[in-house]
């Protein structure tokens, strides 16, 4: 089933209604998952606001998702999480130390070793994989701001790639194909089809112009030769 799992809503940062989503939907026949940011950075970010958003998606068909900040601290329980349909774990930072973050949308960011930079990466979203419940992984390796010129198929290695793709399919995690971010690259995927592991479609959607825009996600798919038999079906509670 291909259905746009990675919408925002103005629950979070989004600029679109509910009602709105629900009639993009129904224009373009295609189910919505709303996935909006659930962190201590965005307005669901407690258990009263996380009720609050949950009973708001109940009034529509949607798919009930959500989008951690993967590394942030995070105050709602995993019994209250469980209720979602699933989850996106995403990397908007890296840690480098106790009292250094790297802040992907920082445009004043600036990272001279990139090679420290991609094993830094790599580690975390190994670990990421494997300590943290989720089924998506959000648009695998977006990268910061300063790098984004270049391709992340480009700067991490085929064995970093590997090990990355193999922690997913290991704790079953679907990859996310990103229409915003035109991310993972055409290695990156060509190593999910190999390994067979699961994908995912998002627009990251902020806006109805940018939602249900699945240009890139098909035109990849076609690419490597993913059918829709490796998408990710949420189930609904």
């Amino acid at each position: 089933m291909i259905a746009d799992l990675h919408l925002h809503s103005n629950l979070s940062d989004g600029l679109m209604g509910l009602a709105e989503i629900a009639d993009l939907s129904g224009r373009y026949f295609t189910p919505a998952g709303i996935a909006d940011h659930i962190s201590p950075y965005h307005k669901i970010k407690d258990e009263k606001s996380f009720d609050a958003y949950l009973k708001a998606l109940s009034r529509f068909d949607f798919l009930k998702g959500g989008e951690l900040c993967l590394g942030a601290p995070l105050s709602i329980s995993r019994e209250s999480l469980n209720r979602l349909d699933y989850i996106i774990g995403s990397v908007h930072a890296l840690r480098i130390d106790s009292t250094l973050n790297l802040f992907f949308f920082d445009s004043r960011v600036r990272f001279p070793d990139i090679g420290f930079f991609t094993r830094l990466y790599t580690d975390h979203l190994v670990r990421f994989l494997n300590e943290t419940p989720m089924h998506i992984l959000g648009h695998p390796l977006l990268l910061p701001v300063f790098l984004q010129k270049q391709r992340a198929d480009d700067l991490f290695t085929d064995e970093q790639i590997e090990q990355i793709v193999s922690a997913g399919v290991r704790n079953q995690v679907a990859f996310e194909i990103s229409g915003r971010w035109q991310v993972p690259g055409e290695k990156f995927l060509r190593e999910v089809k190999r390994q067979q592991a699961s994908i995912a479609i998002g627009s990251d959607a902020h806006s109805p112009e940018s939602a249900f825009n699945f240009d890139y996600p098909l035109m990849m798919m076609e690419r490597v030769g993913l059918d829709q038999s490796a998408l990710f079906t949420p189930q609904r509670k």
